[in-house]
């Protein structure tokens, strides 16, 4: 039973489970969504959300290596309560009649998604809290570098598309955002790397990537959502857009929370 209890995590089961419920309950009482559509869509993505949020506070002000295998781990919990979710959504898909076409569907109310939002909202104020303690929630979760790359995305995005294409457009510039902020957080990284250890530069560049990957994950999340208003949802591609930001993430984890190999721990 010990081996079975270290897959299971109160705290991000509630987070991710809770927001696809209020999710699903809100937009099928506004607009009768399909829940299985809603779970094949968001289980990844809110699933990685939560998982770098409550990582992002727990290792900007690491000072224990021994640390930081468990916070991965939990990172890892993260993603695969997501994952799972999507994935059954995505079985469901294929047993009774095929979901509608969204053009055929009803559209949410701006009632309905300003419901969702709030809630959503409230829950992420209800994370950074814990996992930014004791420290400020600005000083962790709060980032210019991040906060500039996603702005001009976004407004670059907007400038040079039209509003036919503005949803899918959006859910592009929100990754896009999230891989120029990982790039640059490394480069922070690299610049402050002398051997010698964990430095303060190091952990700017942690800064820079995890938060700059919450930041579009929280907005192609919210993107997502709002689609529903305006029966665009199908033009996201949300299956394809959910692989990127696994790749996204995976390469976060590659590069900043990679462990040792069993050959290199035999050698030490």
């Amino acid at each position: 039973m010990e081996t079975f209890s270290m897959f299971f995590d109160e705290a991000s089961f509630v987070a991710i489970f809770g927001s696809l419920l209020i999710i699903c309950v809100s937009l099928w009482f506004s607009c009768q969504a399909n829940w299985n559509v809603l779970f094949r869509d968001l289980g990844v993505p809110l699933g990685l959300f939560w998982s770098v949020l409550g990582a992002t506070g727990m290792t900007v002000n690491l000072s224990d290596a021994k640390a930081v295998g468990p916070t991965t781990a939990i990172m890892l919990l993260c993603i695969t309560y997501g994952g799972l979710l999507s994935a059954l959504g995505y079985f469901s898909t294929f047993k009774g009649p095929k979901p509608s076409s969204q053009n055929n569907q009803q559209t949410a109310s701006w009632k309905a998604i300003s419901l969702i939002l709030g809630l959503f909202l409230g829950l992420i104020l209800w994370a950074v809290s814990a996992a930014a303690d004791p420290f400020p929630v600005t000083e962790i979760f709060i980032n210019p570098v991040a906060l500039s790359v996603l702005g001009t995305t976004v407004i670059a995005a907007i400038l040079l598309s039209d509003s036919d294409h503005r949803v899918e457009v959006l859910c592009q510039a929100s990754l896009l955002s999230a891989m120029t902020s990982l790039v640059f957080g490394l480069i922070v990284l690299y610049k402050s790397f002398s051997g010698d250890g964990i430095n303060e530069g190091m952990y700017d560049g942690l800064k820079i990537a995890m938060n700059g990957l919450s930041y579009g994950l929280l907005s192609y999340i919210s993107i997502y959502i709002v689609s529903y208003k305006f029966g665009t949802t199908e033009r996201v591609d949300a299956p394809l857009m959910n692989w990127h930001w696994m790749e996204v993430t995976g390469f976060l984890l590659f590069m900043f929370f990679a462990p040792e190999t069993l050959r290199e721990s035999l050698l030490h």
